[in-house]
């Protein structure tokens, strides 16, 4: 290769500087306008973009709505096609919403939906609905509920109606029926009318006479009656004064009963039955009395001293000198001539020796003597008055051969009465209490009948034991107390 001199070299450099420097030049243009023009675009953008975040964030333009209003384009048969921006197709659903709400205007749809929601509010509020949601779905969902409810309703009184159309037919119907027979009724009374009133005239006279027969026959009768009354009060005082007559010899012959009755206190009431014929101790005596004598175990008697012998009555009524003895014994084994018995009683600072005497007043080997029981006894004298205890004298009375008779008549022998009935008296602080009052009254009834036995045991001057006299007459008193 030969050797490049100076000047050749020197004109390269100059060369290459200038198209450098042409190369820069041409460069620094191309920079300047693309900067120009750089900047226009960017300030473009920026408009577009301040234009576009007024309509929809840039941030949104990926959400599911975006995506919804543009799968909506390609509904062609609700009215959208494929060439509609998403604003026209948001101005169609507003246009198309505003057609559903009635509005006139698709600027005035939510005034027009929140005004309509109001007047049914207050609508459906007269009409007893339920207050409506404040949203209009849920609005109408409850007026469509209420609606169909209302419906029902309508049906069922329109079913009610018809059945009440067809019971008023039916009725009418019966009425119409009813109305016909009457009419034909009030035709055959009239017809029956006119022949009573034909007829009436000739029955009349008739009757005339009939009445005149009547009074005089009448006037006949009342003169008998009149005799016959006038005979009767005759008879009436004839038999009033027969009936005074035969009640003084009555009183008469109640006297003579009474003072020829035997002497209870001395043939009944003093007569011993039997003796002690042994005492050997521990609690046991033997009577004279046996199997042939007509006693059994449980028969009971009182002990008397052999000297003093059964005291007599006394005041019946009363508990005054009871007449206690010496104590009382229970037959427990019946032998043949004689039979053991224990002492249940015994009174104190007594002895009971061989030879004292023994009685019951109701047991008698040979007589039934017959008693009339009557009112409420308390013989575990704890204060109490019960008619049961009555029963139980009673049965003491029949066990021990005795006979109860269950009327006063002269036939009887004694007559054992319980406790007097109390009269009741109501306080002033319950004079109108009608539970008072009939109680009140019970008792003076109870009072009444017990004063009527009395009086009735007086006339036939029957012997009247109370409780405790009658218990030791038969030597009772202790048992009864257990």
């Amino acid at each position: 290769m030969p050797p490049v001199s100076p000047a050749s070299r020197s004109s390269a450099v100059i060369t290459w500087l200038v198209v450098f420097v042409l190369l820069w030049v041409v460069s620094t243009v191309f920079a300047i306008y693309y900067y120009v023009d750089g900047t226009k675009t960017n300030e473009k953008l920026e408009q577009v973009s301040k234009q576009y975040s007024e309509v929809l964030p840039a941030s949104q333009l990926g959400s599911e709505d975006i995506a919804s209003l543009k799968n909506k384009k390609t509904d062609e048969a609700s009215g959208y096609n494929g060439s509609m921006s998403l604003f026209d197709v948001l101005k169609k659903e507003r246009d198309d919403l505003a057609t559903v709400v009635g509005a006139p205007q698709p600027e005035t749809a939510q005034k027009t939906a929140t005004d309509t929601l109001a007047t049914a509010a207050a609508q459906a509020k007269n009409a007893n609905v339920p207050s409506l949601p404040s949203n209009m779905g849920d609005a109408i969902k409850s007026l469509t509920t209420a609606l169909l409810a209302r419906q029902n309703e309508v049906n069922s009184l329109n079913a009610q109606l018809k059945q009440a159309q067809e019971t008023a037919t039916q009725a009418a119907a019966q009425m119409q029926k009813n109305q016909e027979e009457l009419t034909k009724g009030m035709a055959a009374a009239r017809a029956d009318a006119q022949t009573a009133s034909s007829t009436l005239e000739s029955d009349r006279a008739a009757k005339d006479e009939q009445v005149k027969k009547m009074i005089a026959d009448n006037e006949a009768a009342q003169k008998q009656a009149q005799e016959q009354l006038a005979q009767a009060q005759s008879s009436i005082s004839d038999l009033s004064k027969k009936v005074e007559a035969d009640q003084r010899v009555i009183d008469q012959l109640r006297g003579k009963l009474g003072g020829k009755r035997a002497n209870t206190a001395d043939s009944v009431v003093r007569q011993a039955d039997g003796a002690v014929v042994r005492v050997p101790g521990n609690n046991t005596v033997y009577i004279n009395l046996g199997s042939g004598d007509q006693i059994s175990p449980g028969l009971t008697f009182s002990v008397y001293d052999r000297v003093e012998g059964v005291p007599a009555l006394g005041e019946s009524g009363t508990d005054e000198n009871l007449p206690k003895g010496k104590g009382s014994i229970e037959v427990v084994r019946v032998g043949a001539g004689s039979s053991e018995c224990r002492i249940i009683n015994q009174q104190p600072g007594q002895v009971i020796h061989e030879g004292d005497l023994v009685a019951n007043l109701v047991y008698d080997r040979n007589t039934k003597y017959q008693f009339f029981v009557y009112g409420d006894f308390d013989l575990d004298n704890n204060g109490v008055t019960v008619p049961q205890d009555a029963e139980v004298i009673k049965r003491l009375v029949t066990q021990w051969g005795g006979k109860v008779t269950d009327k006063i008549n002269a036939d009887t022998d004694f007559v054992v009465l319980g406790k007097e009935p109390t009269i009741l008296t109501p306080s002033k602080e319950e004079p109108g209490d009608p539970i008072i009052q009939a109680k009140a009254q019970a008792s003076q009834a109870a009072y009444d009948a017990y004063q009527e036995v009395k009086r009735q045991a007086v006339d036939y001057h029957i012997p009247i034991l109370n409780q405790n006299r009658f218990l030791y007459y038969v030597g009772y008193y202790e048992s009864a107390k257990r």
